[in-house]
């Protein structure tokens, strides 16, 4: 129960691990849903549809536009039928905020990935400006350039996946010192790295719905009076657990809302000492059951 601040790691984490759910939501009308409902195949088929209808009205002469839609005019030839209504029902698969929040952590964590870089990377092998024939020297260069060029830990300014997975997933490496092209990162750097990887997870959490908070009923009662508890996560703010029975629950932490809550650090702590104090109560008053019971059955066998 005890909650910890997420470090710069757990943020660049969330944007590798949640960048598709956010992705996915750009072409769905139904928020939080992360595998879209419908995709824009559907819209873009309709559209095709319709725009070929305009474009045969359009091949008709004036006499033909007075036709009725299925009227058969000119040797059997009919019109196109059309519904001008039915494209205007479909709206546009396209959810913008959700293409503005992808763009600005994409440009974000790649502006922070060439900054870091600059500072921290070592310059890539260069070839030979001449090969010479024959030149081992010259190829054993030129195939440690390729490698080089090619180190999956190398980051490329302007070549190469410039996404914000592949920004997170190299500015990842370089906070937690994986081996590559690069000298460690002072504290400045990692702070800076931290303030750009959390603005991002937390664009990511509220674009998704991540961020909302949630309710989960535990499964062991109150220690203090036996009502159920409920742990609340989620969000920006700490976990926190909740009594139901409020002022008739005798915990010493506030009430808020109606209901004993434990909110700080160290009021946790309490409760997860309390729990297991009353569990490990639970466990002697049962073998002490047991052992009345059985002490009663021997004596009714005697």
């Amino acid at each position: 129960m005890k909650s910890t601040p997420r470090t710069a790691a757990d943020d660049l984490r969330i944007v590798v691990d949640h960048w598709q759910h956010m992705r996915d939501l750009i072409d769905t009308s139904t928020p939080f849903v992360w595998t879209p409902p419908k995709d824009a195949a559907d819209y873009l088929r309709k559209l095709d549809e319709h725009h070929a209808a305009e474009h045969a009205l359009e091949r008709m002469t004036p006499a033909k536009w007075l036709a009725r839609p299925g009227e058969d005019v000119d040797q059997g030839t009919a019109l196109p039928e059309r519904d001008p209504l039915v494209l205007a029902e479909q709206s546009a698969p396209l959810r913008l905020h959700v293409v503005d929040a992808c763009r600005a952590v994409e440009v974000a964590l790649c502006s922070i990935a060439d900054e870091i870089a600059a500072a921290v990377q070592r310059a890539p092998i260069k070839r030979l400006a001449r090969s010479i024939p024959g030149d081992r020297a010259g190829l054993d260069l030129a195939l440690l350039a390729a490698r080089d060029e090619a180190d999956p830990a190398r980051w490329h300014y302007n070549l190469g996946d410039r996404s914000a997975v592949r920004a997170a997933e190299w500015l990842l490496g370089r906070v937690e010192g994986a081996p590559g092209p690069c000298e460690a990162l002072d504290d400045a750097q990692r702070e800076r790295i931290g303030r750009f990887a959390r603005e991002a997870a937390r664009r990511i959490e509220r674009t998704i719905g991540l961020d909302r908070r949630r309710a989960f009923p535990m499964e062991r009662p109150c220690p203090y009076c036996g009502a159920s508890l409920t742990m609340h996560r989620g969000g920006s703010d700490a976990s926190t657990v909740t009594c139901e029975n409020g002022l008739e629950c005798g915990a010493p932490v506030p009430i808020v809302k109606g209901c004993r809550t434990w909110a700080a650090p160290h009021e946790l702590a309490s409760l997860e000492g309390a729990l297991d104090a009353a569990a490990h109560r639970a466990v002697r008053a049962a073998a002490r059951r047991r052992q009345r019971t059985a002490a009663g059955a021997g004596g009714t066998a005697a």
